[in-house]
């Protein structure tokens, strides 16, 4: 299939959610029993798009999940719960090893990091501020979870006037056919979801 090929001047990169609680065997969905497998299967390809979006000079921002000590838990926020919710209690503290981004995929000093409170990397957070003060008008969608927060984010970037992009093979779902499904809601109301191969960063052109 043809390339998607994006000019890095006004492209980011979002990676959304990557931490320790959520992909790593030590973090705290994995201590609860939950296979992080399909969260943690993303992670080459984000980093083979992190080593493309730094090379051509590409925006990237990392969003991080935190535990709000003013409100509580997610599930603590609402009398209504869903009803196959599976976590409890304090998770993704602030300021620990299970917050912040697993070592792979982690953060450069310059690029853009923001920590939220629920699904959407822009509510409530300066990412917009930020992403605009770059010139970016294109954002290439990755991370965890394809179904929750990517797509809450994906549909804020929209609403936002961004262009949108999903890296399908570049985004984790515990539930797999959720993920696929979430993908085909993108290329029908946001923007489109294509694989890593399809993607082309122009390289940067000398000044």
């Amino acid at each position: 299939m043809e390339s998607l090929e994006f000019d890095p001047a006004t492209t980011a990169l979002i990676v959304v959610d990557m931490q320790n609680d959520f992909c790593h065997a030590e973090g705290y969905y994995a201590r609860i029993g939950r296979n992080i497998g399909p969260l943690a299967a993303p992670t080459a390809v984000i980093g083979r798009l992190m080593e493309d979006a730094r090379g051509s000079g590409a925006a990237i921002a990392f969003t991080r999940l935190v535990y709000d000590d003013s409100a509580g838990s997610m599930e603590d926020r609402h009398k209504l719960k869903p009803k196959r919710w599976s976590a409890h209690g304090k998770r993704l503290v602030p300021g620990t090893w299970g917050a912040e981004v697993i070592d792979e995929l982690s953060p450069r000093a310059g690029e853009i990091v923001v920590d939220k409170f629920g699904y959407s990397a822009f509510e409530g957070t300066t990412l917009e501020r930020d992403l605009r003060a770059r010139g970016v008008e294109t954002i290439l969608l990755t991370g965890v979870v394809t179904y929750a927060c990517v797509l809450a984010t994906a549909f804020s970037a929209f609403d936002k006037g961004f262009d949108v992009l999903m890296v399908s093979d570049a985004v984790g779902s515990w539930f797999a056919h959720l993920g696929d499904s979430t993908c085909e809601v993108v290329d029908l109301l946001m923007g489109q979801a294509a694989p890593y191969d399809r993607i082309k960063l122009r390289e940067s052109q000398p000044a």
